[in-house]
Protein backbone atom coordinates (compact mmCIF):
# COMPACT_ATOMS: atom_id res chain seq x y z
CA UNK A 1 0.00 0.00 0.00
CA UNK A 2 0.94 2.93 -0.93
CA UNK A 3 2.95 5.20 2.21
CA UNK A 4 0.46 8.00 4.18
CA UNK A 5 3.55 10.23 4.66
CA UNK A 6 4.91 10.38 0.93
CA UNK A 7 1.96 10.91 -0.36
CA UNK A 8 1.43 14.18 2.29
CA UNK A 9 4.72 15.24 1.06
CA UNK A 10 3.51 16.11 -2.29
CA UNK A 11 2.17 19.92 -3.06
CA UNK A 12 0.62 18.53 -6.31
CA UNK A 13 -3.23 17.88 -5.86
CA UNK A 14 -3.84 14.79 -3.76
CA UNK A 15 -5.52 12.20 -6.17
CA UNK A 16 -9.24 11.11 -4.50
CA UNK A 17 -8.63 7.34 -5.05
CA UNK A 18 -5.04 6.71 -3.45
CA UNK A 19 -6.73 8.57 -0.63
CA UNK A 20 -9.86 6.53 -0.12
CA UNK A 21 -6.89 3.12 -0.18
CA UNK A 22 -4.91 4.96 2.70
CA UNK A 23 -8.00 5.79 4.91
CA UNK A 24 -9.28 2.18 4.10
CA UNK A 25 -6.04 0.46 4.96
CA UNK A 26 -6.06 2.37 8.39
CA UNK A 27 -9.14 0.38 9.46
CA UNK A 28 -7.81 -2.90 8.32
CA UNK A 29 -4.25 -3.07 9.38
CA UNK A 30 -1.87 -6.15 8.45
CA UNK A 31 -3.22 -6.77 5.05
CA UNK A 32 -2.19 -6.49 1.85
CA UNK A 33 -4.99 -5.14 -0.65
CA UNK A 34 -5.34 -5.62 -3.83
CA UNK A 35 -7.43 -4.36 -6.55
CA UNK A 36 -9.46 -6.59 -9.08
CA UNK A 37 -11.62 -5.54 -12.15
CA UNK A 38 -12.84 -7.09 -15.52
CA UNK A 39 -13.24 -5.87 -18.71
CA UNK A 40 -15.14 -7.03 -22.17
CA UNK A 41 -18.23 -7.74 -20.11
CA UNK A 42 -20.96 -6.76 -22.21
CA UNK A 43 -19.25 -7.61 -25.45
CA UNK A 44 -20.47 -9.71 -28.17
CA UNK A 45 -16.84 -11.51 -29.28
CA UNK A 46 -14.07 -12.14 -27.15
CA UNK A 47 -12.96 -13.40 -23.66
CA UNK A 48 -13.42 -11.64 -20.64
CA UNK A 49 -10.16 -10.23 -19.22
CA UNK A 50 -9.77 -9.53 -15.28
CA UNK A 51 -6.90 -7.90 -13.67
CA UNK A 52 -5.52 -8.21 -9.62
CA UNK A 53 -3.14 -5.06 -8.59
CA UNK A 54 -1.21 -4.57 -5.83
CA UNK A 55 0.86 -1.21 -4.77
CA UNK A 56 4.51 -2.55 -4.55
CA UNK A 57 5.68 -2.31 -0.51
CA UNK A 58 8.45 -0.21 -1.23
CA UNK A 59 8.45 2.26 -3.50
CA UNK A 60 9.75 6.21 -3.96
CA UNK A 61 6.80 8.13 -5.69
CA UNK A 62 7.35 11.93 -6.56
CA UNK A 63 10.55 11.68 -7.50
CA UNK A 64 10.21 11.72 -11.28
CA UNK A 65 7.48 13.30 -13.71
CA UNK A 66 6.29 9.48 -14.27
CA UNK A 67 5.43 9.25 -10.50
CA UNK A 68 3.71 12.83 -11.16
CA UNK A 69 1.97 11.34 -13.89
CA UNK A 70 0.46 8.48 -12.27
CA UNK A 71 -1.02 10.86 -9.67
CA UNK A 72 -2.75 13.09 -11.32
CA UNK A 73 -3.92 10.96 -14.46
CA UNK A 74 -4.81 7.79 -12.37
CA UNK A 75 -8.72 7.07 -12.70
CA UNK A 76 -11.40 5.04 -14.39
CA UNK A 77 -10.42 3.43 -17.61
CA UNK A 78 -13.47 5.03 -18.82
CA UNK A 79 -12.33 8.52 -17.86
CA UNK A 80 -9.35 8.57 -19.59
CA UNK A 81 -8.12 9.11 -23.21
CA UNK A 82 -6.97 6.07 -25.02
CA UNK A 83 -3.10 7.37 -25.03
CA UNK A 84 -3.68 8.26 -21.03
CA UNK A 85 -4.96 4.54 -20.37
CA UNK A 86 -1.97 3.10 -22.64
CA UNK A 87 1.16 5.42 -20.95
CA UNK A 88 -0.45 4.29 -17.19
CA UNK A 89 -0.88 0.85 -18.11
CA UNK A 90 2.92 0.89 -18.89
CA UNK A 91 4.08 3.00 -16.07
CA UNK A 92 2.00 1.06 -13.62
CA UNK A 93 4.22 -2.00 -13.66
CA UNK A 94 7.16 0.26 -12.21
CA UNK A 95 4.82 0.76 -8.97
CA UNK A 96 3.00 -2.19 -8.47
CA UNK A 97 2.72 -6.03 -9.04
CA UNK A 98 -0.33 -6.86 -11.36
CA UNK A 99 -1.54 -10.36 -13.42
CA UNK A 100 -4.22 -11.28 -15.82
CA UNK A 101 -7.00 -13.59 -15.82
CA UNK A 102 -9.37 -14.74 -18.54
CA UNK A 103 -12.36 -16.58 -19.25
CA UNK A 104 -13.17 -17.94 -22.96
CA UNK A 105 -16.25 -17.61 -25.12
CA UNK A 106 -16.71 -20.87 -24.55
CA UNK A 107 -16.51 -20.51 -20.65
CA UNK A 108 -18.87 -17.77 -20.74
CA UNK A 109 -21.57 -19.99 -23.13
CA UNK A 110 -21.33 -22.11 -20.62
CA UNK A 111 -21.12 -20.48 -17.18
CA UNK A 112 -23.22 -17.55 -18.10
CA UNK A 113 -21.55 -13.63 -18.20
CA UNK A 114 -21.23 -13.11 -14.35
CA UNK A 115 -19.82 -16.03 -13.19
CA UNK A 116 -17.23 -16.44 -16.12
CA UNK A 117 -16.25 -12.74 -15.45
CA UNK A 118 -15.77 -14.25 -11.27
CA UNK A 119 -13.67 -17.14 -13.00
CA UNK A 120 -11.55 -14.25 -14.38
CA UNK A 121 -10.70 -12.60 -11.62
CA UNK A 122 -10.38 -15.64 -9.27
CA UNK A 123 -7.71 -16.64 -12.16
CA UNK A 124 -6.22 -12.65 -12.01
CA UNK A 125 -6.09 -13.36 -8.13
CA UNK A 126 -4.63 -16.83 -7.75
CA UNK A 127 -2.22 -15.39 -10.39
CA UNK A 128 -0.86 -12.35 -8.79
CA UNK A 129 -0.68 -14.17 -5.28
CA UNK A 130 1.83 -16.59 -6.95
CA UNK A 131 3.95 -13.97 -8.35
CA UNK A 132 4.28 -12.11 -5.18
CA UNK A 133 5.40 -15.77 -3.08
CA UNK A 134 4.98 -14.38 0.35
CA UNK A 135 4.58 -16.63 3.52
CA UNK A 136 1.71 -16.50 5.24
CA UNK A 137 0.13 -12.88 3.12
CA UNK A 138 -3.13 -11.68 4.12
CA UNK A 139 -5.06 -10.29 1.40
CA UNK A 140 -8.16 -8.06 1.36
CA UNK A 141 -9.23 -8.11 -1.77
CA UNK A 142 -11.58 -4.75 -3.48
CA UNK A 143 -13.89 -5.64 -6.20
CA UNK A 144 -15.38 -3.54 -8.90
CA UNK A 145 -19.01 -4.76 -8.86
CA UNK A 146 -21.55 -5.46 -6.05
CA UNK A 147 -21.30 -8.98 -5.80
CA UNK A 148 -18.61 -11.03 -3.28
CA UNK A 149 -16.55 -13.39 -5.45
CA UNK A 150 -17.47 -16.88 -4.16
CA UNK A 151 -14.37 -18.10 -5.91
CA UNK A 152 -11.38 -16.20 -4.28
CA UNK A 153 -10.56 -17.07 -0.81
CA UNK A 154 -9.42 -13.88 0.70
CA UNK A 155 -11.40 -11.07 2.62
CA UNK A 156 -12.87 -8.65 0.27
CA UNK A 157 -15.21 -5.87 -0.51
CA UNK A 158 -17.46 -5.32 -3.04
CA UNK A 159 -17.35 -1.47 -4.50
CA UNK A 160 -19.95 -0.11 -7.18
CA UNK A 161 -18.09 1.81 -9.81
CA UNK A 162 -15.22 0.67 -7.70
CA UNK A 163 -12.51 1.94 -10.66
CA UNK A 164 -13.72 5.66 -9.91
CA UNK A 165 -13.47 4.93 -5.97
CA UNK A 166 -10.18 2.90 -5.27
CA UNK A 167 -6.60 3.62 -6.64
CA UNK A 168 -6.41 -0.48 -6.68
CA UNK A 169 -9.27 -1.33 -8.91
CA UNK A 170 -8.46 2.25 -11.30
CA UNK A 171 -5.01 0.28 -11.73
CA UNK A 172 -6.73 -2.79 -12.20
CA UNK A 173 -9.32 -1.62 -14.71
CA UNK A 174 -6.63 0.31 -16.75
CA UNK A 175 -4.26 -2.49 -17.44
CA UNK A 176 -6.90 -5.21 -17.92
CA UNK A 177 -8.56 -2.42 -20.73
CA UNK A 178 -5.17 -1.95 -22.53
CA UNK A 179 -4.89 -5.83 -22.42
CA UNK A 180 -7.64 -6.64 -23.97
CA UNK A 181 -7.80 -3.78 -26.78
CA UNK A 182 -4.90 -4.70 -27.72
CA UNK A 183 -5.70 -8.43 -27.86
CA UNK A 184 -9.05 -7.66 -30.06
CA UNK A 185 -6.90 -5.41 -32.69
CA UNK A 186 -4.43 -8.67 -32.98
CA UNK A 187 -7.47 -10.78 -33.32
CA UNK A 188 -8.79 -8.75 -35.81
CA UNK A 189 -6.20 -8.68 -38.47
CA UNK A 190 -6.23 -12.31 -38.80
CA UNK A 191 -8.27 -12.85 -42.14
CA UNK A 192 -11.50 -14.45 -41.01
CA UNK A 193 -12.27 -11.49 -38.33
CA UNK A 194 -10.71 -8.88 -40.74
CA UNK A 195 -14.88 -7.41 -41.16
CA UNK A 196 -15.88 -7.22 -38.00
CA UNK A 197 -13.92 -3.79 -37.26
CA UNK A 198 -12.36 -5.47 -33.99
CA UNK A 199 -9.77 -3.04 -34.33
CA UNK A 200 -12.13 0.18 -33.83
CA UNK A 201 -14.60 -1.77 -31.83
CA UNK A 202 -13.21 -4.12 -29.49
CA UNK A 203 -16.10 -6.93 -29.90
CA UNK A 204 -18.48 -4.25 -28.71
CA UNK A 205 -21.79 -4.06 -30.08
CA UNK A 206 -21.17 -0.92 -32.40
CA UNK A 207 -23.87 -0.31 -35.52
CA UNK A 208 -21.27 -1.80 -37.56
CA UNK A 209 -20.17 -4.34 -35.91
CA UNK A 210 -23.89 -5.75 -36.07
CA UNK A 211 -24.06 -4.84 -40.13
CA UNK A 212 -21.36 -7.32 -40.23
CA UNK A 213 -22.86 -9.94 -38.48
CA UNK A 214 -25.39 -9.90 -40.29
CA UNK A 215 -23.63 -9.74 -43.72
CA UNK A 216 -21.10 -12.49 -42.36
CA UNK A 217 -22.54 -14.35 -40.00
CA UNK A 218 -20.93 -15.11 -36.44
CA UNK A 219 -17.21 -16.11 -36.09
CA UNK A 220 -15.98 -18.92 -33.46
CA UNK A 221 -15.21 -16.29 -31.27
CA UNK A 222 -18.49 -14.45 -30.94
CA UNK A 223 -21.01 -15.02 -27.86
CA UNK A 224 -23.93 -16.22 -29.67
CA UNK A 225 -26.25 -15.58 -27.19
CA UNK A 226 -25.43 -12.00 -26.82
CA UNK A 227 -25.43 -11.81 -30.95
CA UNK A 228 -28.90 -13.17 -30.89
CA UNK A 229 -30.25 -10.61 -28.08
CA UNK A 230 -28.31 -7.57 -29.88
CA UNK A 231 -29.68 -8.46 -33.12
CA UNK A 232 -33.13 -8.75 -31.70
CA UNK A 233 -33.07 -5.70 -29.64
CA UNK A 234 -31.72 -3.24 -33.01
CA UNK A 235 -34.76 -4.94 -35.07
CA UNK A 236 -37.27 -4.30 -32.04
CA UNK A 237 -36.73 -0.14 -32.54
CA UNK A 238 -38.60 1.22 -34.81
CA UNK A 239 -36.99 2.41 -37.62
Amino acid sequence: MLSEDLFKKTTMKKNKLIEFDILFSKKHKDYSFIGVDEVGRGSLAGPVVACAFMWKKKISLFGKELDKYILEKLNDSKQLKKNEREKLSLLLPAVGYFALGYASVLEIEKLNILNASLLAMRRAFDSLVEKINEKDLKTFVLIDGNKFNPYINSMQLPLVKGDSISSLIAAASIIAKVYRDDLMNRIGKLKEYKSFDWHKNSGYGTAGHRQAIKKNGVSPLHRKLFVRKAIAEVSRKPG
